[in-house]
């Protein structure tokens, strides 16, 4: 499979306006008293360009045989030259068993866009892209990304020892009081927004507690601030960190979603937190961690609520695979996603209905999971918390059960 990328220069400005609108002479235009511009093409900078340059990229894709996949909008397919294409704004990343139906796409957009072919993928959105052909591997990273957010705070391999785990004693964070000294709040929001940029790409090993952190930016104190460096000095520590898709490792050949939940652990308002993995060729495509919105009253039923949150992403990526054609990699019929948890009782809400008086009081959003399942458009099986992919997605966990974690998310780290 060959990976190219393109960048479409000025790309807002290719589409025509479809609304009146107005400008003020620039200084150094001369134009009669009274006039005005009339701004013809879309502007960066206009509520309406990013819109515009959408569709007309879209019906471009369209014109030329591509088909708008359902599940997601910036994905593009071209069945008869088996071309897979992605957009995220004017940036294009495509991908195709022959090098000749790339070349194909590059001159179809050049008859319409100004753009450049910026050969095959090495980084795209910060992102670097490592290939090794001979393994049949894809790696992903945002190295050169976070040694430029750690430099900027100080965070420097010279002036703080090695961290292996990125939890520390979180299960004392709390919200502030008034006795607590306070910290800069603006700065401890940036950190966390310039970390959840690279844990939402490449970093699901910091899901959990950069989440946890992200819950004190209104009123950051320095237990907080403590917690944060700790944070950034393990990402110093693992900055060669990368995540793996290929052969090999704890889950070659599966498409699943491994869901967990660490019931009543915030010990402020005895919320339950959530966690989810979605793994595919050996790697995790989509991970996530979250406090659920009402108190479970059991461990089982906040594991239920988990798998009901996650089902919604499993589904998603199923049909994302169904438009790329790869169906047969859901599972043999194609539509059965394969869900995975570590609580039987959480499984039994999911394949027995009738446990009314367990369940009637659970909000009635979570029991769609059991629609899907009784479609076999899910099914649901036990796993031992050994085994469990998401479980460091819901709590902190101590070096041995952390490496393990990484381990089965599929992640290698260079440094060590």
């Amino acid at each position: 499979m060959e990976c190219w990328q393109w960048d479409i220069k000025n790309a807002f400005t290719e589409s025509y306006l479809k609304e009146d609108i107005y400008l003020t002479t620039p200084a150094g235009v001369k134009v009669k008293k009274g006039n005005v511009l009339k701004v013809l093409r879309s502007l960066y900078g206009l509520k309406q360009a990013g819109r515009d340059w959408n569709l007309l990229l879209k019906g471009f894709l369209t014109e030329i045989g591509f088909t708008q996949s359902l599940a997601d909008p910036c994905l593009f397919t071209h069945k008869g030259r088996g071309i897979s294409l992605l957009v995220y704004v004017d940036d294009i990343a495509a991908a195709a068993k022959l090098t000749s139906d790339l070349a194909w796409f590059d001159e179809m957009l050049l008859t319409r866009f100004n753009s450049k072919n910026l050969g095959e993928i090495r980084k795209i959105l910060g992102v670097r892209v490592t290939r090794d052909r001979d393994d049949k591997a894809i790696y992903l990273d945002q190295q050169q990304y976070l040694e430029t957010v750690l430099d900027k705070y100080g965070i420097t391999s010279a002036k703080y020892k090695s961290k292996k785990i990125p939890a520390a004693d979180y299960e004392h964070l709390k919200p502030a009081t008034p006795e607590d000294a306070r910290i800069d709040s603006t700065q401890y929001s940036q950190i966390i927004g310039s970390l959840m940029y690279a844990m939402v790409f490449t970093r699901p090993d910091i899901a959990f507690v950069l989440g946890r952190l992200a819950q004190y930016m209104r009123d950051p104190v320095e237990m907080h601030g403590t917690a944060l460096k700790n944070l950034m000095r393990y990402l110093r520590s693992t900055v060669k960190q990368k995540i793996r898709f290929g052969p090999g490792g704890d889950h070659q050949n599966e498409f699943g979603i491994y869901t967990d939940a660490d019931w009543a652990s915030d010990k402020t308002d005895r919320k339950s937190m959530s966690g989810g993995v979605g793994m595919f060729y050996g790697g995790p495509f989509s991970w996530a961690a979250k406090k659920q919105k009402s108190v479970a009253t059991s461990s089982a039923e906040s594991e239920y609520i988990s798998q009901a949150m996650y089902a919604k992403q499993g589904q998603w990526a199923a049909q994302v695979l169904r438009d790329l054609g790869l169906h047969q990699y859901v599972n043999e019929n194609g539509i059965t996603v394969q869900m995975y948890g570590d609580n039987q009782g959480a499984i039994a809400l999911v394949k027995n209905p009738h446990l009314h008086e367990r369940s009637k009081h659970i909000d009635i959003c979570y029991h769609f999971i059991r629609d899907l399942a009784e479609q076999k458009k899910l099914q649901i099986s036990y796993i031992p918390t050994d085994e469990m992919v998401a479980d460091g997605m819901t709590k902190p966990l101590q070096r041995v059960a952390f490496e393990r974690f990484k381990k089965m998310l599929g992640v290698i780290d260079e440094g060590h």
